[in-house]
């Protein structure tokens, strides 16, 4: 490799690093505009359609603008998706935890039995948001796809699993990266690892 192929591959490091750390800040501060509680879904959907384009070959894209759009337009379904996610684990996590307070079999058999729901919930929730910017459902259905691609790619989800355990010991390892690449590299590793398991035919634009 001569010095100036090195010198392009800096360049073209540096700008992926700094992609990745812009799209996290707009992340923290898009977030921050709803509230968290309202913000926290919509700017998550929307850096992930922005991560999605990028994967898809359109780096080029106005990153601010594209942003805002997703999740302005997205603010209302991200939400309820959100939400709804949000109240089925409280569900799984409540019964778990109620179950495993009790005593007898049948108590500890639904103990490992919502133990058990609780892992598939967890596969769904790495899949929700990159099945939500890669396809056009009714809200709902988007967590009975995402089980579809957790069940259906095992491969996959082990993946998806693997490089979220990754990053969050490297984020553990050196807190302070949290906050400036915290959501955006996790975003990166799961939109990288589902779109590869995306049937190509179903790319919608």
């Amino acid at each position: 490799m001569g010095f100036e192929g090195l010198i392009w591959k800096l360049y073209k490091a540096a700008e992926a690093i700094t992609r990745i750390l812009y799209i996290n800040l707009l992340w923290v501060a898009f977030s921050l505009l709803g509230a968290i509680v309202l913000g926290v879904f919509p700017a998550t959907a929307a850096m992930f359609s922005v991560v999605r384009k990028w994967m898809l070959g359109e780096t080029d894209i106005p990153i601010f603008k594209t942003f805002w759009q997703h999740y302005k337009s997205e603010f209302v379904q991200t939400n309820l998706l959100g939400f709804a996610m949000v109240l089925i684990g409280a569900v799984l996590y409540i019964d778990l935890r109620f179950f495993q307070s009790s005593e007898g079999m049948i108590t500890l058999v639904l103990s490992y039995l919502f133990l058990f729901l609780l892992l598939v919930f967890f596969t769904i929730a790495l899949y929700i948001f990159p099945v939500f910017v890669h396809y056009q459902f009714k809200t709902l259905e988007y967590i009975k796809y995402a089980l579809i691609m957790a069940i259906g790619r095992p491969i996959q989800t082990i993946l998806m699993i693997i490089g979220s355990l990754l990053v969050l010991t490297l984020l553990r390892m050196v807190p302070i990266l949290t906050l400036y690449f915290g959501a955006s590299l996790l975003c990166y590793v799961l939109m990288w690892i589902s779109i590869k398991s995306f049937p190509k035919e179903e790319i919608q634009e």
